[in-house]
């Protein structure tokens, strides 16, 4: 039964892909990745992020600390618009406390003038920049170049789980002094996508988020329990959701909310 509900949604999603700004299919419905094109344009340039490149590979890593939030997917997508638009998308950027107070006081005109700036924005909601993600991304600077190394060893072992442990380690990546844990498959995911290694495993990448959650509930997908909040766990949810949707991972989950007439 939940393989032919993920059939039929795989089926519902493809269809809609042209009216959902985060689909990015290919003609032959390949999935290239959410960061191969956030469907934003500034100054008429499309923005994405190239991870062969250290800044915007850094920049990957914001995502998932901003998307990890409470709140829209959308604060996260622009936040990084803007760091990359204004050329704040180098870790050293982050080492200055000063920079840091700037951003923090910053923040709301900053949301305010990026929305402004592009063309084609669509938001359900107005933008935001949460105050507390600004010292998660000093932290994650001070880190950078260890979590790099982790992530190189990672691939020349064969074993991200050892990187997923390793992230997920570091104090105050998440929501105040938290760590991060939900987004972690995203980083390993859009890697993956852009085959920036070719040995991560499908099964690490799909990121089991509230509205994933909501959609397996909805569509009555059991799921394993996360109440653990260990990388276990995390792995055997998103295995579970690589069984049901392969290489489209939590994308047709993460879109069922979206899709009319479903």
């Amino acid at each position: 039964m939940e393989e032919k509900k993920a059939k039929e949604l795989i089926s519902a999603f493809i269809r809609e892909k042209n009216n959902l700004n985060y689909a990015n299919l290919t003609d032959d419905n390949q999935y290239l990745g959410w960061v191969a094109d956030f469907n934003i344009n500034y100054n008429d340039q499309k923005m994405c992020l190239n991870l062969k490149e250290e800044n915007d590979l850094f920049l990957l890593f914001v995502l998932a600390l901003a998307w990890s939030r409470p709140g829209q997917w959308e604060n996260a997508a622009y936040f990084v618009t803007y760091l990359k638009a204004n050329n704040k998308d180098y870790p050293e950027y982050w080492l200055n406390n000063e920079n840091i107070k700037h951003e923090i006081e910053n923040r709301d005109k900053n949301a305010t003038e990026i929305i402004n700036k592009v063309y084609n924005s669509d938001t359900r909601n107005k933008i935001s920049f949460r105050k507390d993600i600004f010292d998660s991304i000093h932290i994650l600077a001070i880190n950078w170049s260890e979590i790099k190394k982790e992530l190189e060893n990672s691939s020349l072992k064969g074993d991200y789980v050892s990187f997923m442990n390793y992230l997920r380690g570091i104090n105050g990546l998440g929501v105040k002094s938290n760590r991060i844990y939900i987004k972690i498959p995203l980083i390993l995911r859009e890697l993956r996508c852009q085959n920036i290694y070719d040995n991560i495993p499908g099964d690490l990448c799909c990121v089991p988020d509230e509205r994933v959650k909501k959609a397996c509930s909805a569509l009555d997908i059991k799921i394993p329990s996360m109440h653990k909040r260990d990388i276990n766990s995390l792995i055997k949810v998103s295995t579970k959701i690589y069984n049901l949707f392969g290489d489209l991972y939590d994308l047709p989950l993460f879109a069922y909310e979206d899709i009319d007439n479903y």
